[in-house]
């Protein structure tokens, strides 16, 4: 079956959020929902690895599922078996590869932030 790539992304998001959902915790789904709706924001004024390595260094079940969201879905889409912190940091990775992955997990963020927003309970938490 052909789907659109934006079907693709739609249908990844709505599984992650799934996979929150799912764990039965709420202060887990608080701090996701929260972390994924400024990730964009986040990536935007620091860069993506730099937005990744934050999330990595955070000792926090909601971070590392988010991160691990986003990893797994640079390497479907991307057909790599890298984790998406060492593919950034590659010598073989150009300035034009890593705005081309920005540009795909900031799509993959707004379906994520959409069904975070429906789905996942809870109000802001800075």
């Amino acid at each position: 079956m052909l789907r659109s790539l934006e079907q693709e992304r739609a249908n990844y998001a709505w599984k992650c959020i799934q996979e929150v959902k799912n764990l039965n915790n709420e202060e887990t789904e608080k701090k996701y929902r929260s972390y994924v709706r400024r990730a964009s924001t986040l990536i935007q004024i620091n860069g993506l690895g730099n937005t990744l390595a934050f999330y990595k260094s955070k000792k926090d079940e909601a971070y590392d599922l988010l991160y691990e969201h986003i990893n797994k879905w640079f390497k479907k889409q991307f057909k790599s078996q890298d984790n998406i912190l060492n593919w950034i940091i590659s010598e073989k990775t150009s300035i034009i590869d890593v705005f081309r992955i920005t540009k795909e997990i900031i799509a993959l963020l707004n379906w994520m932030k959409r069904f975070a927003e429906a789905e996942l309970r809870g109000e802001e938490i800075e």
